[in-house]
């Protein structure tokens, strides 16, 4: 691994000495100026892998020089070693605020300075590979995402009579809309919600929506779905990765509709004659269990101005500056809001937002509506 080193002093002689020792050092080589602007301007367009700087020169002292290359993108993280016959402890102290790691005292000792230029080269060897490795990570990465994205894209949703939103921290959210209908017309709506965040949330759900579709197809009722759905992910993904569900069958005349809640937040269904009927989680998320069951935890008649809303914990739990979560009280006033104004249901993202402060969500969200 080839090393550069920026040596910046005001007088040849120390940039040659410096550079003939650095010479000595296996792959490094040493890149001098006396002029400081001409170093800094050689580093707007390289990165040195270390820099050693004199602390006394005219119109731009090393404190100075160290400022403006910290300042320059990339460069953070590079190792400085300040050089100075000034032994006050202030001069130290403006060195180490703008970024100095090291100081050495003139006259140089060879030896001294030989170590401390090895082992500074040692720890920027050490980020430079890491640097690569997580380099190859962040590409195989969205090589990942890019293919949970495809897969989850495929998928033939029917929005029929829903409405919904949804917030994604992250390309391959680990939240789940689904919806179809049987060829009797019956339909089938699931939100889904796996554990963890970001791409290994995200990687079981390619799996559910194949399922869901599949066997939809096929004419398989919903309870069955769900219990295929959760032997797989019993057995087929690691034991941290479970996904908590809200599901939906509706027959084709929508008189009623059947209720699963396993793990999420309450379903709720809204009506002028009914009011508000919550539907509260009554089973372990699935993926965790292979004895769970999968009778419907409700049966709800639906009339003809019924809305039922499943959503995922993102909204329940985004967070005040005080970091008081917004909770489901505040969600169900909101909802019902919705229900009786005949609202968008983006006026929830102007809520939250609010309520926030403009700080964001900290996990994937979404709510959906289904109407009768």
């Amino acid at each position: 691994m080839k090393m550069n080193v920026l040596v910046v002093d005001d007088t040849q002689i120390n940039v040659t000495l410096i550079s003939h020792l650095i010479a000595k050092i296996e792959d490094c080589a040493a890149i001098g100026f006396t002029v400081p602007e001409e170093g800094l301007a050689w580093c707007a367009g390289q990165i040195p892998d270390m820099v050693i700087v004199d602390y006394m020169m005219p119109e731009l002292d090393g404190v100075e020089f160290i400022r403006r290359f910290r300042a320059i993108p990339g460069r953070e993280d590079i190792p400085v070693l300040m050089v100075t016959a000034n032994d006050q402890t202030k001069v130290r102290h403006q060195a180490l605020e703008v970024g100095a790691n090291d100081f050495l005292t003139k006259p140089i000792d060879k030896i001294e300075f030989m170590m401390r230029v090895r082992n500074m080269l040692a720890l920027r060897a050490s980020q430079r590979r890491l640097e690569e490795k997580n380099l190859i990570l962040s590409d195989e990465k969205e090589l990942l995402e890019d293919i949970v994205t495809r897969m989850r894209s495929s998928s033939p949703f029917d929005g029929y009579k829903l409405r919904y939103i949804q917030s994604s921290l992250e390309r391959t959210a680990g939240d789940l809309l689904l919806s179809a209908r049987r060829s009797d017309g019956s339909q089938h709506v699931l939100v889904g919600d796996f554990s963890g965040h970001g791409l290994t949330a995200a990687f079981g759900a390619p799996l559910v929506s194949w399922m869901f579709y599949h066997l939809t197809a096929e004419g398989y009722g919903l309870g069955h779905i769900l219990r295929e759905i959760n032997i797989a992910l019993c057995r087929q993904l690691p034991t941290q990765i479970y996904m908590a569900a809200s599901a939906l069958e509706l027959p084709a005349d929508r008189q009623r509709a059947e209720v699963w809640n396993y793990g999420l937040p309450l379903t709720l269904c809204l009506s002028a004659a009914h009011g508000m009927i919550r539907v509260k989680s009554s089973g372990l998320p699935l993926g965790i269990s292979e004895s769970e069951t999968f009778d419907p935890h409700a049966v709800l008649d639906m009339v003809a101005d019924a809305r039922i809303y499943q959503f995922t914990d993102g909204l329940t739990e985004a967070a005040s500056p005080g970091g008081e979560m917004f909770g489901e009280a505040r969600l169900e006033q909101l909802v019902e809001r919705i229900f009786r104004e005949q609202l968008p249901l983006e006026c929830v993202w102007d809520t939250l937002d609010a309520y926030c402060a403009g700080a964001g969500l900290s996990d994937d969200a979404v709510l959906m509506e289904t109407a009768a």
